[in-house]
């Protein structure tokens, strides 16, 4: 009788905490300067980059963009997408942003960074924000956080920019993403299975 008690206690505690998931953070700072996404794996995460014959390239923020932290990962060209496929399907994704309005004495209005979400080929979510200049700060490059949760799971992302006259460059950095959490009822199949396990191997010790 204790060890059914034992092996219920567990399998319901197990049930109730653990179905939230803990985020995945990309940390660039750990990557050489210079490394190029040609593709790149990072903590079971593989960043592509599409129209872009610059790619996109890991490297110091310069000073750049104040809100962006010391290491970034930027694109070559204005054309440029990062698509980033998951190794497991994610409902959360967050990172910090600045695009690079730094057109010969032009500054285009509205820049807008996108984020379309696919599980497969299917569009689950999308989202975009529109980056503004730190006002504080004295920076000439608009910036932003951009954080997206969706409903549905999703396998990979890509990220773009853009402005009034067309696709913008951009550089992002911070970036984290949540795991579909495994479900409760899973977690108490598991542990119960667990409990008569071992609730089988003390009988067996005893006869």
């Amino acid at each position: 009788m204790p060890t059914r008690a034992i092996a219920a206690a567990a399998a319901c505690a197990l049930a109730l905490g653990a179905t939230a998931a803990n985020a995945t953070t990309y940390d660039f700072s750990t990557l050489p300067q210079g490394t190029t996404v040609t593709p790149l794996t990072l903590n079971g995460a593989t960043f592509t980059a599409s129209n872009d014959p610059g790619g996109f390239t890991v490297g110091p923020n310069g000073g750049l963009f104040s809100t962006l932290g010391a290491s970034v990962l930027s694109s070559g060209g204005v054309a440029a997408t990062l698509d980033i496929a998951f190794n497991t399907a994610q409902t959360g994704i967050s990172f910090d942003v600045g695009t690079g309005d730094y057109l010969p004495g032009v500054f285009n209005t509205n820049d807008s960074v996108t984020v379309s979400a696919y599980n497969g080929s299917t569009l689950v979510s999308t989202q975009s924000i529109i980056p503004v200049i730190p006002t504080a700060s004295g920076d000439s490059y608009p910036q932003g956080f951009f954080s997206l949760a969706s409903g549905a799971g999703f396998t990979s992302v890509v990220i773009s920019a853009s402005d009034s006259s067309g696709a913008e460059s951009f550089a992002i950095a911070e970036l984290a993403s949540t795991p579909v959490p495994l479900p409760g009822t899973l977690w108490m199949l598991l542990s119960g299975m667990g409990g008569l396990t071992l609730l089988r191997r003390r009988v067996a010790a005893r006869t």
